[in-house]
């Protein structure tokens, strides 16, 4: 990957970002805890399912999965569409699908009818 991505690990840097946003603080809180997330952990954020050792493999639990579908989608869309038509990869489509079917699933329904927002709003404002 030929991008450079500039991050500040601050969950106070990320809530000062998307209180920018205007949306409640139920989606703001929820989407700080997605970016959290993805810059302490270290995992394989593409696709459904997930190794935990050489024997095991399973689904990822759902709440992982709305994450990782989120973090896909706003950071990665060019290198998902490019993996797709390469070797036929999910689609920056089932991303956006799953990841909003997921945030639905959890309950976070303000989340799944703004998913392209959260998408674009992380691209540009937090990860810019």
């Amino acid at each position: 990957m030929d991008e450079i991505i500039n991050i500040k690990c601050s969950p106070d840097f990320f809530m000062s970002k998307l209180y920018l946003s205007n949306h409640p603080e139920n989606e703001t809180v929820r989407i700080c805890k997605t970016l959290v997330r993805f810059i302490k952990c270290q995992h394989d954020i593409f696709g459904s399912l997930e190794f935990l050792n050489d024997h095991t493999i399973r689904t990822k639990p759902l709440n992982d999965l709305a994450d990782d579908c989120l973090m896909s989608v706003a950071l990665f869309s060019k290198h998902i569409q490019s993996r797709s038509q390469r070797y036929g990869s999910p689609s920056v489509e089932w991303y956006v699908y799953v990841g909003t079917r997921s945030f639905e699933k959890l309950d976070y329904k303000e989340i799944a009818q703004n998913y392209n927002f959260w998408t674009s709003f992380i691209s540009e404002h937090i990860f810019a």
